[in-house]
C-alpha cells in the first residue's frame, strides 16, 4: 500500500490546494491508489479551514470518490453516514456540495440499479442478444452458406440496463446489463418459434441475430439509490446505497 510520503512534491501539492481546483481534482486519482490518510490528499481543500455545510460537502465528495468504498476510510463514516441518513427521511435534505471543488467536478443523485460500463473500461452492449466468444472457433459457431456463421450453444438476452416487470400484483425493477468489449461481428442462433397457418399454427425452427464479443461481463443488479461522482466532467464511480 502506498503511503503519502511516496506521491512526489507532496508539499508543494498541499500547500497549493487551498486555492487550486484543478488539484483538488488530482486528489481523486490518488484515492484510487489505496490511499487511507484521505485528509493527506494532495489537492484535497484544507478541511480544518470549512466549517459547517461546506466541509460536510468536500468531505462527501471526496469520500464517494474513493474506489475502495465510501466508508473505507474512518474519518468518512461520520460524513458519509450523515449523507445517507438524511437522504432517507421523507422529506431528504439537500445534496451538500463542495465549493472548493471547481466545475466539473460534484455529486448527483440518481435512480439506477446498474453502473455505467464505462467505470471498468468497457462498453455498455445494446439491448439484443450477446454471448462471448471467437467466430472463429469451431467449437462454438458452425459456418453456413456465405459464411454465415451459427452459434451452437445459447446467448443471453441484455435488457441493456433497468427493466420494470409487470405482475399480476404489483410491477418490480429489475433487467440485465452486459459491459462488453471487441465486437467480432453477429452469428444466427436457432430458436423454437410458432408459426401461424390459417387457423392453426405450429412449432418450428427460427432464428435471431446475436453479438459476439471478445469479452461480455454481466452487471448484478444492485440498489437504486445510487450517487455518481463526476470527475472533470466524466463519471469516476457510481455508489449505491
Amino acid at each position: 500500500m502506498k503511503t503519502i510520503h511516496q506521491i512526489p512534491k507532496l508539499k508543494t501539492l498541499l500547500s497549493a490546494a487551498v486555492v487550486s481546483s484543478a488539484l483538488f481534482a488530482y486528489g481523486f486519482h490518488a484515492l484510487a491508489e489505496d490511499l487511507t490518510d484521505y485528509s493527506s490528499i494532495p489537492g484535497m481543500p484544507k478541511i480544518d479551514l470549512l466549517s459547517g455545510d461546506d466541509r460536510w460537502g468536500c468531505e462527501v465528495l471526496l469520500c464517494l470518490a474513493n474506489p475502495n468504498g465510501p466508508r473505507a476510510v474512518s474519518e468518512c463514516r461520520p460524513p458519509i453516514d450523515k449523507l445517507f441518513d438524511c437522504l432517507s427521511w421523507r422529506h431528504p435534505c439537500k445534496f451538500p456540495s463542495c465549493p472548493m471543488a471547481g466545475d466539473g467536478n460534484y455529486a448527483k443523485q440518481l435512480n439506477d440499479g446498474f453502473d455505467p460500463c464505462s467505470i471498468s473500461g468497457m462498453e455498455d452492449a445494446p439491448r439484443g442478444f450477446v454471448v462471448q466468444g471467437n467466430l472463429n472457433d469451431p467449437e462454438q459457431f458452425s459456418t453456413g452458406r456465405k459464411n454465415q456463421k451459427y452459434l451452437k450453444g445459447k446467448s443471453t438476452f441484455n435488457y441493456g440496463g433497468e427493466h420494470y416487470f409487470e405482475s399480476d400484483n404489483s410491477g418490480y425493477w429489475g433487467g440485465t446489463k452486459a459491459c462488453v468489449k471487441g465486437f467480432q461481428g453477429t452469428a444466427l442462433e436457432a430458436y423454437s418459434c410458432q408459426q401461424e397457418s390459417g387457423d392453426s399454427s405450429y412449432w418450428t425452427t427460427c432464428y435471431r441475430t446475436v453479438r459476439v464479443y471478445d469479452e461480455v461481463v454481466w452487471q448484478k443488479f444492485q440498489s437504486r439509490r445510487a450517487i455518481d461522482v463526476v470527475i472533470n466532467g466524466q463519471t469516476w464511480t457510481r455508489v449505491h446505497w
